[in-house]
């Protein structure tokens, strides 16, 4: 057994547990979360089961003005101007539209399944949010193999209200 690659696993499953909770209540903008950093020209980007954000942000904490790949998206507002990720909350500005005519001409395919990096291709949007919508629920059936019974049963109340249908 691996106690490192154990523990980061539980480490990612908590730290998981409050990003959900977070998103269930949604961001604060006149509160804690009026200072999120901002998200411009950014894609979604699907790596093996994960996806993150890639755009260039405004008022990040530590990264200040600067192009980001953010830890795992893990909700987007229904209105599009909130994403949350493990780590906390962006507000959306424009996303990228991708020009992807010359991928296959006769297909109308902007902004869908360009591939960004070695292991990774850009995603729509409403595509990315239908994929989250399984999130808590994928979470706690791992937490459960692992044998993380506690982390289990927060995914599994999370899952009852996920997602969330606020904003």
């Amino acid at each position: 057994m691996n106690m490192t690659h154990d523990y980061l696993n539980q480490e990612f499953l908590m730290r998981s547990v409050t990003a959900f909770r977070a998103a269930l209540i949604g961001p604060d903008p006149d509160g804690d979360d009026r200072d999120a950093p901002i998200l411009n020209d950014y894609l979604t980007v699907l790596q093996g089961r994960r996806m993150k954000l890639h755009g260039w942000a405004s008022g990040h904490p530590r990264l200040g003005a600067a192009f980001v790949t953010t830890s795992q998206l893990i909700h987007v507002t229904p209105d599009r101007r909130w994403a949350r990720t493990l780590s906390r909350w962006y507000r959306l500005g424009r996303p990228q539209r991708l020009d992807t005519s010359q991928l296959s001409p006769d297909i109308e395919l902007a902004g869908y399944c360009v591939p960004m990096t070695p292991d990774g291709f850009s995603i729509p949007l409403h595509l990315a949010r239908r994929l989250m919508e399984q999130g808590p629920t994928g979470l706690s059936r791992s937490a459960m193999e692992k044998g993380l019974i506690e982390l289990s049963e927060s995914l599994s109340a999370i899952a009852e209200s996920w997602p969330p249908q606020r904003r």
